[in-house]
């Protein structure tokens, strides 16, 4: 954390010079349903989350919502925590992870006329695949082959394409596509997934530059609400939607 001295007041040559201690910040892009939009703060259960373990350690529990790059580029800044962000390999010493989140899994989605998308071959068949632009999902079907793909900006998008029948598959975390589905009030009979491709983990993120003591009492707090059950009653919504009736 950045600590500056503030200077002396005017008229007081001999006053105390006090610490001004920059505040950390809590930041992140709108991605139901991890972190929802309500008037540019942020709700939903890794909100939730994050925010309990900023009380434990008398922090503003205010979780601001900015755009995917600018929230990145706040955490890459210093002083910022970031309530679910995707761990990757690329990202692993940029930040320091407080805990997870929930781990997502990468499915295939299809309309309910369509075969479920179990294996590498059925995912072949499917003559257009819709993925969002520039993330890991896309970065995973080029991996595997799967060059015959729509990008599209958001997976609002890639849902209305399906539900449309302009696309033939959704590549998307599963949490994520049912959660925009039902948002978009589409009839969740007509979506179907398959077996995951790969599962990739959200995590509360802090900056390379918060104090260790700071991150060792937040994590403290994440693995004493792991224990309690506090942490299962919150991500409840996101299993449900992994493992829909």
């Amino acid at each position: 954390m950045l600590i500056a001295l503030a200077g002396l007041p005017a008229g007081q040559p001999h006053a105390q010079t006090q610490p001004q201690v920059t505040p950390l910040q809590i930041v992140g892009p709108a991605r139901p349903p991890y972190i929802i939009d309500q008037d540019g703060v942020g709700t939903g259960p890794a909100v939730e989350l994050v925010q309990h373990l900023a009380t434990s350690v008398g922090l503003d529990p205010t979780v601001r919502i900015l755009p995917f790059q600018r929230a990145v580029l706040a955490l890459d800044q210093g002083d910022t925590i970031y309530p679910a962000l995707l761990r990757t390999p690329q990202r692993e010493k940029r930040y320091q992870w407080i805990g997870e989140v929930f781990a997502d899994r990468a499915v295939f989605f299809t309309r309910w006329e369509t075969e479920v998308v179990n294996v590498i071959d059925a995912a072949r068949a499917l003559p257009v695949i819709g993925v969002m632009r520039g993330s890991e999902l896309q970065f995973i079907l080029q991996s595997l082959g799967l060059d015959r793909m729509e990008t599209n900006a958001s997976e609002n998008d890639n849902a209305r394409l399906l539900q449309a029948g302009r696309i033939d598959g959704w590549f998307a975390l599963e949490a994520v596509g049912r959660a925009t589905w039902r948002e978009l009030d589409f009839n969740p009979a007509n979506l179907r997934s398959g077996e995951p491709f790969a599962l990739l983990s959200f995590w509360i993120a802090a900056s390379a530059n918060l104090p260790p003591s700071t991150v060792a009492r937040l994590r403290a707090t994440y693995r004493a609400m792991r224990a309690d059950g506090r942490y299962q009653r919150i991500i409840a919504p996101l299993a449900a939607l992994t493992a829909p009736s």
